[in-house]
């Protein structure tokens, strides 16, 4: 009698020691250890990377409802040796994610990421309150859609869509508004723009036609400035160039969207105002706001005192003597398409 007991509990801790094994053996599969989704950074790869092909930082959120992953890495990504060759690896649960990868993202901060829908970005403050200019933001989005037990996916960051906009000034003939105007007694100009996009919420990130910025408010202004180069754009004297969130959605406020509205003083080599122009990105045919979409170059051209609204198909043909070289500070005339 005593032989059959310890014969039956014998079989009950082998089942029980079985089931704790697939028990655990599922656990370590589904939860902890086991990447099922990669995000390859080709421009982070260091096989790949060289002084023009390449990004110094990579940051990357996944959403599903609400945040599940998120990874910051910077040049030379020594973190490990996945890292190294530009594969940044996750473990995701079963669904449809958004994942959102960023990079050259200085002086930008995050803000309410947690959940999909409040997650945002934003422009600084500067302590007079004005918002500073973005630098070129590279942005890559995927939604892996991702089954357990399944094979892993792994999604291309390439990091050659840029997010922000740009508007361009070209000018001739400003002497007709004030003789001082001119190249050479220009040595700086200070742009105050309103009806622009401080923040940015990741939900509403998505193509180039359909992402819209939003603003934190009505009197949300931006303070820039940039330095003059000549012959910018056909047979215009000197221009200048800033970066900007895409056009505000401003549905919620009962508008559409305002127009970009610019005051732009120029000043003399003792800093004092020339002459202070203002300047609306209005169609003139429609008299509706011009929208800027992301990766967009807008010219505003002013002849004396006649003001032309232009969108280029092809921004290399606004001072191409620029294009692809190292430099893509806003307001000093480098882009990085």
């Amino acid at each position: 009698m005593t032989s059959k007991y310890k014969y039956t509990g014998s079989i009950y801790l082998i089942i029980f020691l079985v089931c704790m094994c697939m028990f655990s053996s599922c656990t370590y599969d589904y939860f902890e250890d086991e990447t099922n989704y990669v995000v390859y950074v080709p421009k982070a790869d260091a096989a790949k990377m060289t002084d023009t092909y390449k990004v110094e930082d990579v940051r990357i959120y996944i959403f599903n409802t609400d945040l599940q992953r998120e990874r910051y890495s910077v040049n030379p990504f020594a973190e490990n040796a996945r890292s190294r060759v530009g594969n940044f690896h996750f473990k995701l649960l079963p669904g449809l994610h958004h994942v959102y990868c960023f990079t050259n993202m200085q002086n930008i901060g995050f803000s309410d990421i947690q959940s999909h829908n409040t997650a945002r970005f934003g422009l600084q403050q500067s302590e007079d309150g004005y918002y500073q200019e973005p630098p070129v933001i590279l942005v890559d989005y995927n939604e892996p859609h991702m089954r357990v037990p399944g094979p892993p996916i792994t999604d291309t960051a390439w990091f050659e869509h840029q997010y922000v906009g740009r508007i361009c000034f070209a000018m001739k003939n400003l002497g007709k508004v004030n003789p001082k105007l001119s190249f050479d007694n220009i040595k700086k100009v200070d742009i105050i723009a309103s009806g622009v996009g401080t923040i940015q919420y990741l939900s509403q990130l998505s193509d180039s036609v359909q992402t819209r910025s939003s603003r934190n408010g009505i009197d949300d202004k931006m303070r820039l400035s940039a330095e003059l180069y000549q012959s910018p754009y056909k047979d215009f004297e000197f221009g200048f160039e800033n970066y900007y969130l895409p056009s505000p959605d401003l549905s919620a406020e009962g508008n559409s969207s305002d127009a970009f509205s610019f005051k732009i003083s120029f000043m003399d080599a003792g800093n004092n105002i020339i002459e202070t122009l203002n300047v609306d990105a209005v169609d003139s045919k429609t008299g509706k706001a011009v929208v800027l979409h992301m990766a967009q170059t807008i010219v505003l051209t002013i002849d004396g005192n006649n003001v032309q609204i232009l969108e280029l198909g092809n921004p290399h043909d606004w001072y191409s003597d620029i294009e692809g070289t190292d430099n893509n500070t806003p307001g000093n005339g480098g882009i990085e398409m």
